[in-house]
């Protein structure tokens, strides 16, 4: 009870703050759908009765009148109110779309990459959608209920009336046929809980391998066999857990077959025997045929409609643990100016969750204002974690980071995060315009001025729209495709345009070819000025540009200092590999 309680209050609430006409009518189209059997079980025995009494023309046609007339004012009003209901249910499922995408944006980054966060994604979206049917078909259930029970009432009140024992018959009857159906929603709910994995499988398989951007690796590498493979493999797997479930139901849907069966063959049979002895007459036996096809539809409604409540709300609470996922990191409140730092790395140490591998261990430097940090190590060596510590996107697993000589966990945490103009190496860049890549919503005012900063003036010379041109073509086919290295550059220039205090550059050269990595170069110190800058290369010519050089070492800063002190270290690891790159461009 407490999972339907959560899901209508947080489900219905965000809804009617939203949508309030969608409830309005539901309730109307409810009350029409409760009254439509009665017409015909109060006006139906009316006619029944003229027709074998007196026959009166006139009151046989009044009549058949009025049944017909309040059937097609009832149904009409059923349609309208479902043609209006279909169109915000479309635009409540789209709202919930938007809720869950922008709570996915604002998870604390390391959940990004955890397991159980990923499958608890999964589950929200596929809760409220295949499975729960959303608002909608759970409102659906709900307001079903409340009609159901309103008909039964009005159906058990003619039977109690004329026929008590089938009214008993059909009680015992839905008992355990609600039984029957409560078996088959605890299969479905279990079938659920383990279909996350299966559905993000599917959707990788069914939609992101088929994504242009992999077809060069997979047609030069001819990888389609094993991609069909893998999607065939996936399928059984799939196709599997859908048998199972229907295997396990299925047994408990033959028996409730022939529990109707029998009880039907019952309730035809008494109320002729009735009807016979002349206990009542020809009106009242049709009266009472629908009466007991009415009770049975509305208790069967009544029992669906709990045993679907109760198992779309427990698809849907997924979307509820979701929307409340416990925060990652704890977040402070004093606030942070955005101004130069003092960085201090004091006994850091970091393993990522659920692994025992320290990442880093032990590490201590500081960074004065204004200081221009180059960080240089082999793969592995803890460089990007380093960053990411810093930029609060993981918290230290021992000691502690300090700003302005405070514990970072201690600042807001979106304020922090102000202070940063970070350049990933696994940067991304979006299907819009190349302002908008590079502004987001913040206020640029010159961004021609930037591109020409980061050497993107002929680039963006060369488009119709300048830089208002989409990026990519997966909406615009007049979209440009920029190469690696152009779109490193807008990378760039959204690091800029952030105008933060500090300035992180993970291999920012990477994708540029030789003569745009001299021209990055030479231009360092004027796209990065006076401001803090974390500077992390494998090519180690860029060192020169930067203050000083931490030379990271399985998770250890092994080596400290500037170009020229580090060079002279003999056998030192910074002054092997620099002489190691310097002799292939000497040879």
């Amino acid at each position: 009870m407490y999972k339907i309680r959560a899901v209508i209050k947080v489900l219905f609430r965000t809804t009617a703050k939203k949508y309030p006409i969608f409830f309005i009518l539901k309730t109307i189209r409810m009350l029409v759908t409760t009254a439509m059997p009665f017409i015909a079980l109060f006006i139906s025995p009316l006619i029944v009765d003229e027709i074998v009494g007196d026959r009166d023309v006139n009151r046989l046609i009044t009549l058949a009148a009025l049944l017909i007339g309040l059937e097609v004012v009832f149904r009409l009003l059923n349609d309208l109110c479902t043609n209006y209901i279909n169109r915000y249910s479309t635009r409540i499922e789209r709202y919930f779309d938007i809720l869950i995408g922008r709570h996915v944006m604002e998870l604390d980054f390391q959940l990004t990459e955890d397991k159980e966060a990923l499958e608890q994604i999964e589950k929200a979206r596929t809760g409220m959608e295949w499975y729960s049917g959303g608002v909608n078909g759970i409102s659906d259930q709900f307001f079903d209920f409340i009609g159901s029970v309103f008909k039964a009432a009005g159906f058990i009140t003619v039977l109690a009336l004329h026929a008590p024992i089938l009214l008993a018959v059909m009680v015992v009857y839905s008992v355990f046929n609600a039984l029957l159906v409560y078996k088959r929603n605890k299969i479905n709910i279990e079938a659920f809980a383990k279909l996350s994995k299966v559905n993000r499988l599917f959707g990788y398989f069914g939609w992101t391998i088929v994504d242009p951007r992999f077809g060069k690796d997979i047609r030069l590498y001819d990888a389609k066999g094993m991609m069909v493979d893998s999607w065939k493999d996936n399928t059984r797997k799939s196709n599997s857990h859908w048998k199972w479930q229907g295997d396990s139901c299925f047994p408990f849907i033959l028996v409730s077959e022939y529990l109707s069966l029998g009880r039907s063959i019952f309730a035809y049979f008494y109320v002729a025997l009735l009807a016979i002895r002349k206990v009542i007459g020809v009106g009242t036996f049709t009266q009472l045929v629908a009466a007991e096809g009415g009770l049975d539809n509305a208790i069967g409604g009544m029992v669906r409609s709990v045993t679907e409540l109760i198992k779309r709300c427990n698809y849907a609470y997924e979307y509820v643990v979701f929307m409340d996922y416990p925060e990652a990191l704890a977040k402070g409140t004093r606030p942070i100016e955005k101004k130069q730092h003092e960085i201090e790395f004091r006994h850091v140490s970091f393993a990522y969750p659920k692994t025992d591998r320290k990442v880093l261990d032990d590490v201590n430097i500081k960074i004065v204002p204004g200081e221009h940090l180059s960080i240089v190590g082999l793969n592995g060596a803890g460089k990007t974690t380093f960053i990411k510590l810093l930029c609060r996107l993981y918290d230290p697993t021992e000691g502690e980071i300090l700003v302005d000589g405070v514990d970072i966990r201690e600042y807001d945490y979106a304020q922090y995060m102000e202070q940063f103009a970070p350049v990933f190496q696994d940067f991304k860049l979006f299907a819009f315009s190349v302002k908008e890549n590079i502004s987001f919503t913040r206020d640029c005012p010159d961004i021609t001025a930037l591109t020409d900063r980061v050497g993107l003036h002929d680039f963006v010379e060369g488009l119709d729209k300048g830089t208002d041109t989409n990026i990519f073509k997966f909406f615009d086919e007049e979209g440009v495709e920029p190469s690696g290295g152009e779109q490193q550059k807008i990378a760039i220039a959204r690091a800029l345009c952030k105008d933060a205090p500090v300035v992180i550059l993970d291999e920012p050269t990477a994708a540029l070819d030789p003569i745009a990595e001299y021209e990055i170069y030479k231009q360092f110190n004027s796209l990065v000025g006076g401001k803090s800058a974390f500077y992390i290369s494998h090519r180690l010519s860029s060192c020169q540009f930067c203050d000083r050089i931490a030379v990271f070492s399985d998770g250890h800063i092994a080596e400290y200092g500037t170009h020229a002190e580090l060079e002279k270290i003999d056998g030192g690891i910074y002054a092997e590999m620099f002489e190691a790159q310097a002799k292939y461009y000497k040879d």
